[in-house]
C-alpha cells in the first residue's frame, strides 16, 4: 500500500512516502510559512524521485489540526483537492495525536500540547499501551495560566512545542511527569503510519475531514 502524507500545521513542512511500513522517503522543510509555495513542488518532487505517479497511490493523509489556521486550511484545500482527483481514501490525523504517537514506545499517559501563541495551547492527553495510543480527552485551547488544571494527576509524558512553557509551571508544582527528550517537529512519515492503523481499523472517516482549527484565524491591523 503506497501512502503519500503530508503535515503542515506548524513552522515545519513535512511530506512522505510510505509503502505500507516501509518508510520511503521523508522531506522536513524548515521554512516557516511558506506551506503555501512549498507543498505542492514537494510532493511532486518527493513522488517523481521515487518514480510514483498519483494514480499508483493507495492513500492519502494529512493533519487537520490543531496548528496554525493557514497552515491547516492550505494542507486540507491541498487534501481535498487530491482526493477529488485521484477518488483515493483520504484520512485526516490530530496534530496533537500524531506528536504523541512520535512518544508510543512510552507506556502510559501523554499529554501533548503546541504553543498556540498569544498565551494560549493546544492541548490533548492520549494513553500508549503496546505502542497503540487512544484518546483521552478532546483537544482543546486552553489559557497558559489555567492549563494545570488539565494536567494528568499520575506520573505523564509532556511533548510537543508547549512542553517548555508547561513545564516551566510545573517547576512551581510537585507533579510527577517527564519530558520528552525528542523535537517538536510533526513527522509525516509517523503521520502516514497512524493513518496505516486507521485505515486497518476499516472505521468510516468520511465523516472525519473537517478542520480542527479550535480558534479562528489571527487578524491583524495594517500599519498606517
Amino acid at each position: 500500500m503506497l501512502i503519500l502524507a503530508f503535515d503542515t500545521t506548524n513552522s515545519t513542512l513535512s511530506v512522505a512516502l510510505l509503502e505500507g511500513e516501509k518508510i520511503l522517503c521523508q522531506n522536513l522543510i524548515l521554512e516557516s510559512g511558506k506551506q503555501s509555495e512549498l507543498l505542492i513542488p514537494e510532493i511532486e518532487k518527493i513522488l517523481q524521485e521515487n518514480k510514483i505517479w498519483y494514480q499508483d497511490l493507495d492513500l492519502i493523509t494529512a493533519t487537520k489540526g490543531p496548528g496554525s489556521f493557514t497552515g491547516v486550511r492550505i494542507g486540507l484545500a491541498v487534501a481535498r483537492t487530491l482526493k477529488i482527483a485521484t477518488n483515493l481514501p483520504l484520512i485526516l490525523i490530530n496534530s496533537l495525536e500524531a506528536l504523541a504517537f512520535k512518544q508510543r514506545s512510552f507506556s502510559g499517559e501523554i499529554f501533548a500540547a503546541i504553543d498556540a501563541q498569544m498565551d494560549e495551547l493546544f492541548i490533548g492527553s492520549f494513553l500508549s499501551q503496546g505502542n497503540q495510543i487512544t484518546e483521552l480527552t478532546e483537544s482543546q485551547l486552553v489559557k497558559r495560566a489555567e492549563v494545570l488544571d488539565f494536567l494528568p494527576k499520575q506520573n505523564f509524558l509532556l511533548c510537543g512545542s508547549g512542553k517548555k512553557i508547561i513545564s516551566t509551571t510545573l517547576s512551581e508544582k510537585n507533579l510527577p511527569y517527564e519530558i520528552s527528550a525528542d523535537d517538536d517537529i510533526i513527522e509525516a512519515s509517523l503521520v502516514g503510519l497512524l493513518a496505516l492503523e486507521k485505515f486497518h481499523s476499516q472505521k468510516d472517516f468520511s465523516k472525519n475531514r473537517d478542520p480542527l482549527y479550535l480558534r479562528g484565524a489571527k487578524i491583524t491591523q495594517r500599519k498606517k
